[in-house]
C-alpha cells in the first residue's frame, strides 16, 4: 500500500508543472533557457515548467499582443515543424513564408493576418532551423499598433 503511495506521489511530481511569474520592465533583456528576449512595453512572463518548458508573455498595462515560446526537443527536419504552425493559423489560411536569420540561429517564420472577436490581428509563428533544442515562438498583435508592428517585423524582441 505504501510502495502505491510513493508511485503516485512521484508520478504526480513529475508530470504536474511549476509556475512562476516575473514582471518585466520595457527595453531589459530577459534571459530562458539561454536564450534572451526585450520586450516593448511593461509585460508579465510566465514561466511553466513540465516536460516541454513553455513561456507565456502579456502586457502588463494594455492590450495589444501575446508571446508563447516552447523549447522543442526535436531533430527532424523542417518538414516536421511545419505542424506547429497549424496551431495557430485558422484552416484556410496559408501563410506567408520566410526565413531569418538572427545572430546565429535561422529561423522559419509563418505570417498571416486574421481577424478574431473583431480586430486584427497579425500572427507570426517563428520556428529555429538548426538549434538543439528547437525554438518556437508564437506573437499575435493588434495590427492598428503600429508600434508594435515595427518591433517584432524588425525583430528587435531577440537581442541575440
Amino acid at each position: 500500500m505504501k510502495g502505491n503511495f510513493w508511485i503516485l506521489v512521484l508520478l504526480g511530481i513529475s508530470t504536474s508543472s511549476i509556475l512562476s511569474q516575473t514582471l518585466v520592465e520595457p527595453n531589459q533583456n530577459f534571459v530562458w533557457e539561454n536564450f534572451s528576449f526585450v520586450f516593448p512595453e511593461a509585460v508579465v512572463v510566465k514561466q511553466n515548467s513540465t516536460m516541454s518548458k513553455k513561456l507565456t508573455v502579456y502586457p502588463a498595462k494594455r492590450d495589444g499582443f501575446f508571446m508563447v515560446v516552447r523549447t522543442l526537443p526535436w531533430k527532424e527536419g523542417l518538414e516536421d515543424k511545419t505542424t506547429w504552425k497549424d496551431s495557430v493559423f485558422t484552416k484556410g489560411i496559408e501563410p506567408k513564408q520566410f526565413q531569418k536569420a538572427v545572430g546565429n540561429l535561422n529561423f522559419q517564420i509563418f505570417q498571416a493576418d486574421q481577424v478574431r472577436n473583431q480586430n486584427a490581428l497579425r500572427n507570426q509563428v517563428w520556428v529555429s532551423i538548426d538549434s538543439s533544442p528547437s525554438l518556437w515562438i508564437w506573437i499575435q498583435w493588434k495590427s492598428d499598433r503600429k508600434d508594435l508592428t515595427e518591433f517584432f517585423e524588425s525583430n528587435r524582441f531577440l537581442p541575440l
